[in-house]
């Protein structure tokens, strides 16, 4: 079995505020150091499972320069760094099944941690009718290259947007929030059993065949809503944009690589993160 994990920042333990997220944040450093925990402890599950022969990690967070690559173990794989075609699902085709770790619910979700879909210069993204963050636009893209998401970890109000979307998917809550900048922690003892537990629950989930991919029906209708009229009048430079309103494009794609990257373009249409 190939696992391929894709780790973000925002839902990860022990995490509440801008300033442990970004490399020139005063707590970023402890913040990575928590990041790595979380990884560590899902990696150490995983290597308990004898079907699974391959670990490919996507850092997927900023920059995508967070994970250290000294503390994996032997036979782990990480792509690292920005500019890739497929950003937060890169290196996901041909595995068996996709972990979600470290993520977040999507933009104007009440009290989750840092919520946002992708950038903050998006305000809502809609998928054939349904909306979606981050968790639904990669695991939509990975669906399309039949891979799965078993395993989605984060708090408590992404464990609930993934479960409303993925009804079969595992969610590990490894903190509370209380507004976007404030959470109930847990200890790293107990953050560490659930997310063991949790990557056994989603691979016996997975090998039984109750795990599977989101395949959004063709062509792909996705909308995306930015935060305002000016960042959808330089978008409308992607081809294919059509204009809903003052802050919404839509577009009409085949299938679901190209519906991504019309909404990566928008995205990188409107200018620097406001997040």
């Amino acid at each position: 079995m190939k696992v391929w994990i894709s780790i973000d920042m925002e839902g990860i333990s022990g995490i509440v505020d801008r300033d442990q997220l970004l490399p020139d944040g005063g707590r970023y450093p402890r913040a990575r150091e928590s990041m790595m925990g979380d990884l560590m402890a899902v990696l150490s599950a995983l290597k308990q499972e004898p079907d699974v022969e391959t670990v490919v990690i996507n850092d997927s967070h900023d920059g995508m320069l967070n994970i250290l690559p000294e503390p994996l173990p032997e036979g782990v794989h990480l792509i690292s760094g920005g500019a890739k075609q497929w950003s937060m699902n890169q290196g996901a085709q041909g595995a068996d099944v996709a972990f979600y770790v470290g993520y977040h619910a999507r933009a104007g979700t009440a009290a989750a941690i840092m919520d946002h879909t992708y950038s903050g210069e998006i305000a809502r993204v809609v998928i054939n009718g349904v909306e979606v963050g981050e968790t639904g636009i990669n695991a939509a893209l990975a669906g399309s290259w039949n891979v799965p998401v078993a395993l989605v970890t984060g708090d408590d109000k992404v464990a609930a947007e993934a479960s409303a979307l993925l009804p079969a998917v595992e969610t590990v809550v490894v903190k509370y929030g209380i507004s976007r900048r404030s959470a109930e922690l847990l200890s790293r003892a107990e953050v560490d059993a659930r997310l063991k537990a949790g990557v056994r629950e989603a691979l016996a989930r997975y090998r039984q065949g109750a795990v599977k991919p989101w395949a959004v029906t063709t062509p792909v209708d996705i909308q995306v809503t930015v935060a305002t009229p000016g960042m959808a009048d330089r978008a409308m430079y992607v081809p294919g944009a059509v204009r809903v309103d003052g802050r919404t494009l839509s577009f009409v794609e085949p299938n679901m690589e190209e519906a991504f990257r019309a909404f990566y373009a928008v995205m990188a249409l409107t200018g620097e993160p406001l997040y």
